[in-house]
């Protein structure tokens, strides 16, 4: 079992988004960056401090990128 270590979150427009709500994929730091898409309002102790897209380890740099293209259809 691994610790979610990073969230990401998604903003824009996406079907049926309410008001506050946002996509966001929690992500472990394993080499192979598992992670799971929610749909929501992140919960505040998985906001930490920010960080730039190119400080995180690969695979979640990937994870993101993959998901990105599929939620929007790229």
């Amino acid at each position: 079992m691994t610790a979610e270590r990073f969230t990401a979150v998604f903003t824009g427009f996406f079907t049926g988004k309410e008001s506050g709500e946002y996509l966001y994929l929690t992500m472990s730091e394993d080499p192979e960056c598992s992670g799971t898409l929610s749909r929501g309002r992140p919960p505040y102790e998985l906001l930490g401090r920010e960080i730039a897209f190119g400080d995180l380890p690969r695979g979640c740099r990937r994870l993101i990128l993959d998901t990105y293209e599929r939620l929007w259809n790229l």
